[in-house]
């Protein structure tokens, strides 16, 4: 009962941050494409085909975990923000999802072996970081041979609010700079996909799909546990 308890009290914790959050949010969703275009773009990308480990980078209310969780075994979403990760696990354990964890971490240095993850995801994320190169190469870092890393952001755009009141340190990538930086990690680029915004006003997002592979060919040595936190 008391285990009840403080799963109830963090639910409702969470949910009040959530909510606190919305209208903010809300404001930048309805620039771009419905989130459910997205989620259904990353699933064509993806493909159909299940995968054993899967990684969210930046989970934030652990939605992918939610939407990718019939394609894989085990997931991990790894998150800065503890009322956020209080918002994911209530979200988790809302529809049942036991084999997905979350966690805190820093994306610049994560706390995950080297080669252990089949599908690495960065969902609107490197727009808000000061060196989205940076955390391309810790997520490179988490693939295994053969792995994916999936990238959701915007294209450039000239929306300077979002700056000063959604903590936006970038304001869009090109197709150009992804590639360059995903090439000197030695990854190779499989698709781009734009996905244009709700309506025609040239001062709404677009949103852009970058998926690479890790070109190295799949060995039978032993691989690490994906979940497992390492120093």
């Amino acid at each position: 009962e008391r285990f009840q308890a403080i799963r109830k009290a963090k639910a409702e914790e969470a949910a009040a941050y959530f909510a606190e959050k919305a209208a903010t949010w809300d404001t930048e969703r309805s620039l771009h494409a419905a989130d459910s275009d997205v989620e259904q773009a990353l699933l064509a990308a993806l493909g159909e085909r299940p995968f054993q480990s899967f990684l969210d980078l930046g989970t934030g209310t652990g939605r992918l975990l939610e939407v990718l969780s019939d394609r894989y075994v085990s997931a991990l979403g790894i998150d800065a923000s503890h009322d956020m990760l209080s918002v994911a696990r209530a979200n988790l354990a809302r529809v049942g999802l036991s084999n997905a964890q979350v966690r805190h971490g820093d994306i610049y240095a994560l706390n995950v072996p080297p080669r252990s993850f089949d599908v690495v995801a960065i969902h609107q994320v490197l727009h808000f970081l000061d060196d989205p190169a940076r955390a391309l190469a810790e997520a490179a870092r988490a693939l295994r041979p053969g792995g994916r890393l999936l990238i959701i952001d915007f294209a450039p755009h000239e929306l300077e609010f979002l700056r000063e009141t959604h903590a936006h340190r970038r304001l869009g990538f090109g197709h150009d700079q992804m590639k360059r930086w995903l090439e000197a990690l030695d990854l190779e680029m499989e698709q781009v996909t734009d996905l244009a915004p709700q309506s025609d006003e040239n001062t709404n997002l677009t949103v852009t799909l970058w998926l690479a592979r890790d070109p190295r060919i799949v060995t039978d040595l032993p691989v690490a546990d994906p979940t497992r936190e390492v120093a």
